[in-house]
C-alpha cells in the first residue's frame, strides 16, 4: 500500500510488474467521488448487463439502462453460483453489472452523446502519477463494474497484454489476487487462444491468492497481466469502480521474469508474439540455438551488432539491474535463460487443459 506515488516510482512498478494499492488515486480527477446514483442521473441512457446471467442473456448484450435505478440495490446470484460457493467459500455471492465502455463500437452501449462524455470525463481521469499519453488508452480499455454489497466477479484471467488500474470511486471492494499459476514440468502447455481460467474454473482448480485486501473510496489497485483476480463488494449501499489498462509503460521486466509461465497460459497467447519479438530482437523466424554454447554464441554476436539499437522495449527485456544500461554480461545471460525456456516449452505437450500448480 502507497500514498502520494511518483510519476517516477509508477513508472518502474507498472515495469516490474508489481501489485500495489495505490491511496489518493482518484485526487483531481473528473469522476471521483461518483456514486452508483450519480452514473445513473448522468447517464440514464447508457446500457449495460448484469454478469454471468448466460441464460437469459446468452449473448452479452447490454439489456439495463443505467437510469432504471432497481439495479442499485439489486443481489442476484448468477449461473453456477451454488456450485462456485460450494468450491470456494469466499467467492462474491451475487451477480455484479458491467457497463463496458470498452464495448462502445458495438452499438448498444449508449448514444454517440453517451458515448463522447465519457470519453471526455475518462480521459480526464489520469491519476496524477501517470503519464497523460494513457488517456486514450484508459478510454478504450474501460469499464465500470457495479453493484450493491456482496456483489463481485469471480475469480479470472484477462487475456489484457497491459497492466490494469482499477479505481473504486465510491465504496468499497474486498480484492483476492494471485500471479499466474507455476506450470510444472510435464504439466503441458495450452493451445493457442485455448482459455484455461474462465471465470470462476480458479475455485474448481484449487486456486489460493497470494494477497486479500480492501480498496476503499478514492484508492486503486495497480496490477500486470495475467493474475487471476476476484473482487467483492462489501460496503454498505452500492460500489463503482472504473477498471481499465494503459499502454504506458508496457510491464517488458514483468514478462521476462513470469516468461516461462505466460507462455504456457492459453489465455495470454495474444501476448507471446510480442514476448518473442522482444527477446529474439524482432527475428521471429530465426531458428533456436541448438544448445548453451549455441545461445551464447550467438547472444554475443547478437550484442556486438544490435546493442546499440535496441528499442526500449528490448532494453527493458535485457536489462536486470534495470540501470538505463544492457551489459554484454546481462544480454547473454538474458538470451541463454530465454533459449532455454523456449525450449522447455516447446518440449511440452500441447492440451486443452495444463495442470498448474495452484499452491
Amino acid at each position: 500500500r502507497v500514498k502520494d506515488l511518483s510519476h517516477i516510482d509508477f513508472d518502474q512498478a507498472a515495469r516490474s510488474g508489481q501489485v500495489l494499492v495505490i491511496e489518493n488515486a482518484s485526487d483531481g480527477t473528473a469522476m471521483a467521488g461518483w456514486s452508483c446514483e450519480r452514473l445513473a442521473q448522468e447517464f440514464p441512457q447508457a446500457r449495460m448487463r448484469r454478469e454471468y446471467d448466460w441464460v437469459k442473456n446468452p449473448e452479452d448484450r447490454n439489456t439495463h439502462k443505467l437510469g432504471n435505478t432497481a439495479w442499485i440495490a439489486m443481489t442476484e446470484e448468477g449461473e453456477d453460483q451454488k456450485e462456485r460457493l460450494k468450491q470456494d467459500k469466499q467467492a462474491p455471492p451475487f451477480a455484479p453489472f458491467y457497463w463496458g465502455v470498452r464495448e462502445h463500437r458495438n452499438g448498444d452501449l449508449g448514444s454517440r452523446k453517451v458515448v463522447e462524455r465519457i470519453r471526455e470525463l475518462i480521459k480526464d481521469s489520469v491519476p496524477a502519477f501517470m503519464d497523460r499519453k494513457n488517456a486514450e488508452s484508459l478510454f478504450e480499455n474501460a469499464e465500470f463494474w457495479l453493484g450493491a454489497k456482496g456483489t463481485g466477479a469471480r475469480a479470472h484471467m484477462d487475456s489484457h497484454c497491459i497492466s490494469t488500474l482499477s479505481v473504486v470511486l465510491s465504496g468499497e471492494r474486498r480484492w483476492r489476487i494471485g500471479p499466474v499459476p507455476r506450470m510444472p514440468r510435464g504439466a503441458g502447455r495450452s493451445k493457442e487462444e485455448e482459455v484455461v481460467f474462465d471465470d470462476g474454473i480458479a475455485y474448481k482448480l484449487g486456486w489460493k491468492p497470494m494477497f486479500e485486501f480492501t480498496v476503499r473510496e478514492g484508492e486503486a489497485v495497480l496490477f500486470p497481466p495475467g493474475w487471476i483476480h476476484e473482487t467483492y463488494n462489501v460496503a454498505d449501499g452500492c460500489t463503482v469502480a472504473l477498471t481499465t489498462q494503459f499502454d504506458t509503460p508496457m510491464p517488458v521486466r514483468y514478462y521476462r521474469s513470469f516468461y516461462q509461465r505466460i507462455r504456457r497460459v492459453g489465455d495470454l497467447h495474444p501476448c507471446w508474439r510480442s514476448m518473442v519479438s522482444w527477446a529474439s530482437l524482432g527475428e521471429l523466424d530465426k531458428h533456436l540455438p541448438k544448445d548453451a554454447a549455441a545461445a551464447r554464441s550467438r547472444a554475443a554476436e547478437l550484442y556486438r551488432s544490435r546493442n546499440a539499437t535496441l528499442s526500449p522495449k528490448q532494453l527493458d527485456f535485457y536489462d536486470l539491474d534495470a540501470d538505463g544500461v544492457v551489459s554484454e554480461a546481462e544480454f547473454v545471460s538474458v538470451f541463454t535463460d530465454w533459449i532455454a525456456t523456449e525450449r522447455a516449452v516447446k518440449k511440452e505437450r500441447v492440451v486443452r487443459m495444463p495442470r498448474p500448480d495452484m499452491r
